[in-house]
Parts: structure tokens; sequence; C-alpha cells
């Protein structure tokens, strides 16, 4: 992410803030944001939502599907109903003057709850409700292969 700020003084703030999200944020050199290819703006910030949401759901679907025996079919529906409802959890619950991070998981927690609880039930739902708590919980920095 690249931001841009007029005033000096705003550096430390940004960069708290966003290392307090779960960002490794720090300030870039001038050849640092010149070798990057793309940058995203403020409209795109939706697809990058979708995209972090896919991130997750594959994190946290598979071990799920396999512990509850889901078929391949149901495995996908449940993957996509995490997917919808964490994009919709991140767009319409911005954090900079929203909730807290842990009252931003719990939404979360809760939209995924209500999205499967139709495909594999209350108990079910509840379970993998736990699993993306204990995964929006955790430190992702850096790891790039899904959780065990």
């Amino acid at each position: 992410m690249k931001l841009s700020l007029r005033h000096e003084g705003t550096f430390a703030p940004a960069i708290a803030l966003l290392n307090e999200l779960g960002y490794a944020a720090e300030i870039a050199s001038g050849a640092e944001t010149e070798a990057v290819a793309a940058w995203y703006d403020t409209i795109s910030i939706g697809a990058l939502s979708r995209v972090e949401a896919a991130v997750i759901a594959d994190r946290i679907v598979p071990p799920f599907a396999h512990a509850r025996g889901l078929t391949p079919a149901q495995t996908a529906q449940v993957r996509s109903a995490v997917v919808d409802a964490l994009h919709n959890c991140f767009v319409s619950n911005p954090l900079g003057s929203g909730p807290s991070l842990g009252a931003f998981r719990l939404l979360c927690e809760r939209a995924v709850e209500d999205h499967v609880r139709p495909i594999v039930g209350r108990e079910p739902a509840r379970e993998l409700a736990g699993l993306l708590n204990a995964d929006m919980s955790q430190d992702h920095r850096g790891r790039e292969a899904p959780l065990d």
C-alpha cells in the first residue's frame, strides 16, 4: 500500500496504525516506490478486499471441510459464502473511524456464521466462525502457505 502524506508529522501515526492493523509499514525510498509496477487507488480497495477474503477462506475452509467430510461441491459453496461474507464485512466496516479490531473481527465472524449456516447448519457454522476468529487473531505477515 502506498500512502502519500502532505505533512512529515503524519508519517509516524500512520505507520503506527498500519502496524497495529497487521501491516509491516515503513517509509519507502523514492527508488523503492519507482520500482513498483502498479499502485492501487481507492476505487480498487473493494477488489483487494475480495482478494484478501479469498486468501482467508483458503486458509480456513479446507481444514474445516476435511474435518466435516464435506463434498467438493459443499466445500466450494462454503468457500464462496465465506468470501462473500468477508468481502462485505471488509468494505462495509472501515477500521479508521469504525470499530476496534476486536469488534471488527466479531462482525466478520458473525457475517461468516450467518452466510454458512444455511449450508452446513448451526453448530458447524459456529465452528467455522471460531476458525475465522483464530485466523484473524494471528499475524500472517510474510506468510504465503495456508495454515495446517
